[in-house]
């Protein structure tokens, strides 16, 4: 029987171990511990990154809105401004863009003719009812008009008016004038009109 009981023990092996369920417990709970860290830890790692895309987003629909701004700036159906129409040169002159209808008629050292296109009259030095732009060396007279610091003078004659205004330094000296038909232009359309005109080296004084 003690030697049944010899090879039975021998059989089964070496007695295992005790088992401690305390210290299995404390392992436990430490490695609960540890996964709820990390846990934590990736959790705020996700909202920082939430938090960039956040503002990624934001910066994003500011461009967008920009980009939407800047299409409607482009619209063709949304007005812009109109530039200023060319200069005209004529001859020896230089003046700003005709009325509409209103054409050259000749061009000469000491006058431009201007008149309606088709007007009667084609008779480039004959000045009544046209636009003439002129060069003297008279001495300017009439009505004293101050324009952006220049000076304007005005002689109005009823149907006909003329204004006149000394040229500006490097031009030719003497004064540049500009007669209109009264019913046609305001005087001060036609000072206006005149602050633009260029008197180039070429021109001649017209005599009287």
């Amino acid at each position: 029987m003690n030697d049944l009981n010899a090879l039975l023990e021998r059989a089964a092996g070496p007695a295992t171990a005790p088992f401690d369920a305390y210290a299995d417990l404390t392992r436990a709970q430490r490695a609960l511990s540890r996964t709820r860290r990390r846990r934590r830890a990736l959790g705020l790692a996700g909202v920082a990154a939430a938090g960039v895309v956040g503002v990624g987003i934001e910066r994003f629909s500011g461009q967008g809105d920009l980009a939407t701004d800047r299409t409607a700036a482009s619209d063709p159906t949304v007005p812009t401004a109109t530039p200023a129409p060319p200069d005209v040169t004529a001859g020896p002159y230089t003046f700003p863009a005709l009325p509409d209808g209103w054409e050259v008629q000749s061009a000469r050292p000491q006058v431009v003719t201007i008149a309606p296109v088709g007007f009667p009259d084609q008779q480039p030095l004959s000045f009544l009812g046209k636009l003439v732009i002129g060069y003297d060396q008279n001495p300017p007279s009439g009505e004293k008009v101050q324009r952006d610091g220049r000076t304007f003078w005005v002689n109005d004659g009823g149907d006909t008016a003329i204004v006149s205004a000394r040229t500006r330094p490097g031009e030719p000296d003497g004064e540049v004038t500009v007669q209109f038909p009264t019913a046609a232009f305001s005087t001060d359309d036609m000072i206006t009109f005149l602050a633009g005109v260029h008197v180039g080296p070429g021109a001649e004084p017209a005599l009287g």
